[in-house]
């Protein structure tokens, strides 16, 4: 059985606006792909069961429809097992560019996510790991119309969005 993973997100408060970034259940249900990068996902999963990712979302304007989660990286670390991938040494077997990236796929480089929300990403570079998570295709759109939220937060107000990545559904 495929294992599944919730991506949700909590998005500011925008006084001004409040419809700005309202949405009833911002989450959706992806699906841990490993057949495609199995140590990776092996190394996603093995975070997932103590406790899973949080981080901030940025997004750099120029890439796409793509942003970055940061994630904090564990407080004690290995260093020879967990060197976050680069663009020029990505953590992945299976590499590939940015803009080569489908919708809903989400990259893990051992410490934080480029996750793609759209079909038009500007990114020639490589990814800087390999995919480990696909949104489920009844929940694209939805992904979608987050990754839109992320990037509007980025031109407006400028809070904190964060996204989390759980085995089990988050009370956002």
């Amino acid at each position: 059985m495929a294992k599944k993973v919730y991506i949700s997100f909590e998005f500011p408060d925008y006084p001004q606006d409040p419809s700005r970034f309202a949405m009833d259940d911002p989450c959706v249900v992806g699906t841990v792909q490993d057949q495609e990068e199995s140590a990776l996902c092996e190394l996603f999963w093995s975070r997932i069961e103590n406790g899973g990712f949080e981080g901030p979302c940025v997004n750099t304007l120029s890439t796409g429809d793509t942003f970055n989660c940061r994630c904090r990286p564990p407080q004690f670390v290995s260093v020879k097992e967990s060197v976050p991938g680069t663009q020029d040494n990505p953590l992945a077997g299976k590499k590939g560019r940015l803009c080569d990236r489908k919708p809903g796929e989400l990259t893990f480089t051992g410490v934080d996510f480029q996750c793609c929300y759209g079909p038009d990403i500007t990114e020639p570079l490589d990814a800087r790991g390999g995919v480990v998570v696909r949104v489920d295709p009844e929940y694209l759109e939805k992904w979608y119309q987050l990754g839109k939220m992320v990037w509007k937060n980025h031109l407006g107000p400028h809070g904190l969005v964060r996204m989390h990545i759980t085995k089990e559904k988050k009370g956002v």
